[in-house]
């Protein structure tokens, strides 16, 4: 058994918890080896000490005191929003808050009704003048996708024919 192996098991073996065969090959390699020695040492030592140690009993009332701390202390989020009325909502603070709602409020009005409005200047510029033409005569560009489907002729001899039984 090597020192590695045996200073996993020491603790175990200072607890009598080891098996027959495992506990005879440890106190063998202890014999031969001052090291594992040493450490075994230190380990008992380590343990007497904490044995000296006094147990603390806590103050009967701890729990209730200690409970109703808890109970008295506010949540972080209202401890912040504390803060920040006393910090934000002295007398001299409100003409200077006002202002920048309202400076900020402009802004932001200002920016969409810009973005809302069309760029017809831009637009227009960059067109040629058939384009402008068009632009011109929309409603008849709009119209010619009805027109195109028509046959006039066809149309303008059942108008005719219409007109004439009207009349009769």
């Amino acid at each position: 058994m090597n020192c590695q192996e045996t200073k996993k098991l020491i603790p175990v073996y200072l607890d009598h918890e080891l098996e027959a065969a495992d506990r005879q090959r440890v106190a063998e390699h202890l014999r031969a080896c001052a090291d594992c020695q040493a450490e075994v040492q230190a380990i008992e030592k380590s343990w007497e000490l904490l044995g000296a140690i006094k147990a603390i009993e806590p103050d009967p009332n701890y729990r209730v005191r200690f409970w109703r701390s808890v109970d008295t202390r506010s949540p972080l989020h209202a401890r912040i929003l504390q803060h920040v009325q006393t910090v934000f909502l002295q007398r001299r603070w409100v003409p200077a808050m006002a202002a920048a709602a309202i400076v900020l409020l402009v802004s932001v009005i200002s920016i969409v009704q810009y973005l809302q409005k069309p760029q017809v200047p831009a637009v227009l510029a960059a067109l040629n003048d058939t384009e402008l033409e068009m632009v011109a005569n929309i409603e008849l560009a709009e119209d010619y996708e009805i027109i195109e489907d028509m046959d006039f002729f066809s149309d303008f001899e059942i108008i005719e024919n219409m007109n004439g039984l009207e009349a009769s």
